[in-house]
């Protein structure tokens, strides 16, 4: 991964944290029927940052498969953040309501983006090298991975964002 590459990942996963602390207010605010509440979207993103997270310092990120990636960072970021497609969470990532405070959640996810912001600053791994598909879009390499979750984060911001219009 490039100084760039670094700084940039660095820019999206926090510029996206950031949004949503703002877009998380209120956060008890009830869910129309049928939809997630902002505290169920919070925690779908906390397990999805957690899996990824744990993905890339795991053997599924697999650096002897050559198939390049089917989007560009730029076309990956673009079409995961938009709301325009809808797609089913895997179950694995469903909401469970795990947290009962708000407090309690941004305790968690800040430790957990704490510790991805360090990993990414001091990480040796060849993450371009690295491979393993999106199950819905298709091959990744590590680094896109990481820009997953912050297109993902993006996604999931204007969804709690169009609920309060």
């Amino acid at each position: 991964m490039t100084d760039h590459e670094r700084t940039t990942l660095l820019r999206a996963l926090r510029d996206q944290e950031a949004a949503l602390r703002e877009a998380c207010q209120p956060w008890d605010q009830p869910a129309p029927e049928g939809q997630w509440s902002v505290a169920a979207i919070a925690e779908h993103l906390e397990k999805t940052d957690r899996r990824i997270f744990g993905l890339l310092q795991s053997p599924a990120l697999r650096f002897d498969d050559p198939t390049p990636p089917v989007l560009s960072d730029e076309e990956l970021f673009s079409r995961v953040s938009q709301r325009t497609r809808r797609a089913q969470a895997p179950e694995a990532l469903l909401p469970e309501g795990r947290w009962h405070s708000e407090q309690e959640f941004w305790t968690a996810y800040g430790a957990l983006r704490a510790k991805i912001y360090a990993w990414i600053e001091e990480t040796d791994v060849p993450l371009r090298e690295g491979r393993c598909p999106h199950p819905m879009i298709g091959m990744f390499d590590g680094y896109q991975w990481l820009l997953f979750l912050a297109a993902h984060g993006h996604r999931h911001t204007a969804q709690i964002l169009e609920r309060a219009q």
